[in-house]
């Protein structure tokens, strides 16, 4: 999929799409955006759009598909019936990071969009992590629709795998901390913590505690040093799930920092995660 320059004024002249200039500003700087494919993505495949969500903008289009009337990957009317319902006024977003996003101006009140999306995912078998959610009305460049959407992979919802390689662990906790990542927060009343992240700030600490410096008290069932992960800046309090603010500490000093939280203690922690990053 080829995605258009975004130029970085006058996007009305640009694009007939863009009718609040501001709005469409907003909403591209916010999410880091670089490019966009617009009128999609009802006429592509469900499976190339899964494609997309998941591996980004080196994603390719495959070729006609037995079976589906010469249909291909950039042909198709596998999303049609979802149009008005979720994927009206549809456009698909590269950011910076090569990440792809979806957005769409659907018709219909919060339940129905909520119903059809979920209609999607279980007509497409598609993971959990292919997700969505609704956009403020201050990204509304366009006048169309009842509400705004994205439509995006969570990439926090990996499987962790403890088995991983370093090099893995690494990699992947670095994109899951990405500042273009999109993914829920909160379930209920309760922050969502990447595994890949947690895991990472532990094989970082090479088994020291990152307070104290005191050796880990144990081997765990993996073969690892027994440390715990610890947000320095507490996600209740705007900190961040990503690695620049996680931090591996023994039992005894993760315990002081939740009931004490000591503000020489947090400085010193912010300074490591600084220097090892």
């Amino acid at each position: 999929m080829k995605f258009e320059y975004i130029p970085k004024t006058h996007a009305r002249q640009a694009f007939e799409y863009v009718d609040a200039e501001d709005e469409f500003y907003s909403f591209v700087e916010e999410f880091n955006i670089v490019g966009v494919h617009w009128s999609e993505p009802t006429m592509i495949s469900a499976t190339y759009f899964r494609r997309l969500l998941e591996e980004g903008s080196s994603a390719r289009a495959r070729g006609y598909r037995k079976g589906y009337n010469a249909e291909s990957d950039e042909h198709s009317t596998d999303m049609h019936d979802f149009y008005t319902s979720l994927l009206d006024h549809g456009a698909m977003w590269k950011l910076r990071n090569g990440s792809v996003i979806c957005t769409a101006m659907p018709y219909g009140n919060e339940k129905s969009i909520c119903d059809s999306f979920r209609a999607l995912i279980d007509k497409f078998d598609y993971p959990m992590s292919i997700r969505f959610r609704f956009l403020e009305d201050r990204y509304r460049y366009r006048p169309n629709g009842d509400h705004m959407i994205v439509i995006y992979c969570d990439s926090s919802q990996d499987e962790f795998d403890p088995t991983c390689s370093d090099e893995e662990i690494r990699r992947k906790a670095f994109r899951h901390s990405s500042a273009e990542a999109l993914r829920y927060q909160t379930i209920g009343n309760s922050f969502i913590r990447d595994r890949y992240v947690s895991e990472y700030a532990k094989r970082r600490a090479r088994g020291r505690c990152q307070l104290c410096g005191s050796l880990a008290p144990f081997i765990d069932q993996y073969g690892h040093p027994y440390l715990e992960s610890h947000h320095v800046i507490w996600l209740a309090d705007g900190g961040s799930d990503s690695v620049d603010n996680v931090v591996a500490l023994c039992p005894n000093c993760h315990r002081k920092m939740h009931s004490l939280n000591l503000e020489e203690d947090v400085q010193t922690l912010l300074r490591v995660v600084s220097s090892m990053n």
